[in-house]
């Protein structure tokens, strides 16, 4: 009877998940059905597209647009952004139509994003159990932000599914990994770093993690397989660079994050009209944009001449514009981060029911994730039950607080914490199952010593 309805549990579970999974695929599919994007081929978008045209075309990356345009006979290369995400446009660039390319796309987009709600569950249900897992994996499928950002010819989506792909590799490790599995693990963190570049540093945070609390009998051995395997993708960019350009990389975006993010509450002068691009109005901006010594020297420079406003700006402020729901850049708002002329958001009840839910529960989920972070570092007296899966829940950890340290440096747009909600929502499963299992605990105690008194 018990191994029935064990059986019977473990099938509900995936009936679940797939009925989970093919909402969230309707919800994406819909989407790209009925988004229309006012001028989807601008700013990010547009440098993106054009490395994936240049590349296509003239086999050279870069993001001028003469060549394409006929003014000169190739086009000169760069490395201001990093390649992921132009590499996976090329490969829809086969058609001249652009409205069939960008169409394309987002349905490549869509289910990709639609593959990252699996392995959101699978990737927490060894730690969560099922139903807090099956829950992140709602919550994902639903996420208004996650499903709109598939209509963009912009990386979250991508990257998204690559950051889950590195963390289920990362939950595959026994005692004894494979070699393919350790390499495939670096694997995937390269690519993603190549994707959304705020990545290239975690890979000195996992390798002590794994030295000191992973369950792998030979640690150092893994660490360094992984390392290999981030190397290798990384490796060959920075060989590109070195022969084209004569860089390792280009520090024009490191620049712009650090100046950016300098201005508190991102406005000049503290004045509305300049929100999302305070840089914009103000005058001395391409002296502090000259290089990385000069925006260093400003951001010290304002600590020292308003240090309370600045301390706040960074350790509080920050924070919350980098989970706050609004895209308030890019003129988008709300969930949209480039406008839109049309919405299944506006016309559909499942979506407005989502988005609904999902508005009312965004601060709650931030917060609990923030709570699910320190749980893992917690003394062991308090800590969750299940040693064998603190090292897991240590990375998730170590991921989401160094994310958060980055872009409180840098430039804090709520569009960069898209592609980290499953993450997040990992946390806040993390946070409440903590909760419920503390509740019950005292709830039991408090029924013993009732009933001792009784006796």
């Amino acid at each position: 009877m018990e191994v029935c309805l064990s059986s019977f549990s473990k099938n509900w579970i995936y009936i679940t998940l797939a009925l989970i999974t093919l909402l969230g695929l309707q919800l994406r599919l819909q989407s790209v059905r009925y988004t229309v994007v006012n001028m989807p081929i601008r700013a990010d978008a547009m440098d993106y597209l054009y490395y994936a045209i240049n590349l296509k075309v003239f086999n050279t990356y870069s993001r001028s647009t003469e060549a394409v345009e006929g003014k000169v006979a190739s086009p000169k290369p760069d490395a201001v952004r990093s390649p992921g995400y132009p590499l996976f446009l090329r490969f829809f660039i086969v058609d001249s139509d652009v409205q069939t390319i960008i169409f394309n796309i987002s349905l490549a987009q869509a289910l990709l994003s639609t593959l990252t709600i699996v392995l959101v569950y699978f990737s927490f249900v060894g730690f969560l159990s099922p139903p807090p897992a099956l829950l992140a994996a709602f919550f994902t499928a639903l996420s208004p932000h996650l499903v709109n950002s598939n209509i963009y010819l912009l990386s979250e989506t991508l990257f998204c599914f690559l950051l889950m792909l590195f963390f289920w590799l990362l939950t595959r490790l026994r005692s004894n990994p494979s070699y393919f599995l350790l390499l495939a693990t670096g694997l995937a963190l390269g690519l993603s770093t190549l994707t959304r570049p705020w990545t290239q540093y975690f890979i000195v945070l996992l390798i002590p993690l794994l030295a000191i609390g992973s369950p792998l009998v030979r640690p150092y051995r893994a660490g360094f397989l992984i390392s290999l395997g981030f190397v290798i993708p990384i490796g060959f960019w920075i060989v590109r660079n070195l022969s084209t350009l004569g860089i390792i990389t280009d520090d024009t975006l490191a620049i712009n994050a650090l100046h950016h993010g300098l201005y508190p509450d991102m406005m000049y002068d503290h004045r509305p009209e300049t929100l999302g691009y305070p840089y914009k109005f103000d005058p001395h901006s391409s002296e502090i944009a000259a290089s990385l010594t000069s925006v260093r020297g400003e951001v010290i420079k304002r600590f020292i001449e308003y240090p309370w406003e600045y301390i706040k700006w960074y350790l509080f402020g920050k924070p919350v514009m980098l989970f706050s729901w609004d895209m308030f850049a890019n003129g988008g708002g709300d969930i949209y981060i480039y406008p839109v002329l049309r919405t299944a958001y506006n016309e559909f009840w499942l979506f407005k029911a989502s988005h609904s839910l999902m508005f009312n529960l965004h601060s709650y989920l931030v917060v609990l994730a923030g709570l699910g972070s320190a749980l893992p570092w917690l003394p062991a007296k308090y800590r969750l039950p299940g040693v064998e899966y603190l090292f897991i829940t240590r990375c998730l950890s170590a991921l989401f607080l160094y994310f958060v340290l980055v872009h409180c440096v840098g430039a804090p747009f709520a569009r960069y914490s898209i592609p980290m909600q499953p993450i997040v929502y990992g946390l806040a499963m993390l946070a409440f199952r903590y909760g419920l299992t503390q509740y019950k605990t005292t709830k039991r105690h408090a029924g013993l010593q009732t009933q001792e008194k009784m006796d």
